[in-house]
C-alpha cells in the first residue's frame, strides 16, 4: 500500500493515545471558531480534503504530539501564526515543502489566542466524542485511546 503525503500528514500525527483531562472554555473555543470561520477557512479545511493548506485537525494532532502542556502549545501556535518559520512548524519537513509556509496573521492578540485554543481544542473535542474519522484519536496499536 502507498502512502501519500497526506496519510502521513493527517494520519500519522493521529496515531497518538489521548486522554481528556477538563473542560473546554465555551466562550474561548467558539470565538477560536469564528476566527476559523471569518480567517483561516480560507485556506484550511477543518477535516481532509486539504484546500490551499494542510486540515486543522491533522495540524492539532502534531501539536498533541509535540507538546504535553496545552499553554505552551497554544503560545507556540500564536508566535507561528504572527511569524511564521520553519524551525517554529510542526509538520513533517516534506509536508512544509509541500505547502510552504502560510503568511502571517495581523490579528489582535485576542484572536490569535482564540483561534490557538480551538486549534489545540479540536483534536481533544474530536477524541472525547468518538472522533469524526475512524483515524483519528488511535493509538499506536490502532485502538481506541483511554478516555477519562
Amino acid at each position: 500500500m502507498k502512502l501519500s503525503l497526506y496519510s502521513f500528514i493527517v494520519c500519522v500525527p493521529l496515531t497518538l493515545p489521548v486522554t481528556y483531562a477538563g473542560q473546554i472554555n465555551n466562550a474561548l473555543f467558539d470565538q477560536g471558531k469564528a476566527v476559523y470561520d471569518k480567517v483561516c477557512s480560507a485556506c484550511h479545511n477543518y477535516l481532509p480534503p486539504p484546500k490551499a493548506a494542510p486540515p486543522l485537525l491533522g495540524i492539532s494532532g502534531h501539536y498533541h504530539q509535540a507538546f504535553v502542556d496545552p499553554n505552551k502549545a497554544i503560545a507556540h501556535i500564536v508566535d507561528y501564526l504572527k511569524q511564521p518559520a520553519a524551525e517554529k512548524s510542526m509538520l513533517p519537513p516534506m509536508a512544509r515543502q509541500q505547502w510552504g509556509l502560510m503568511a502571517p496573521l495581523s490579528l489582535p492578540d485576542e484572536e490569535l489566542k482564540a483561534v490557538a485554543y480551538w486549534v489545540w481544542e479540536i483534536y481533544t473535542v474530536e477524541c472525547s466524542k468518538g472522533a469524526a474519522a475512524p483515524w483519528v484519536c488511535r493509538n499506536s496499536q490502532g485502538n481506541p485511546p483511554l478516555m477519562k
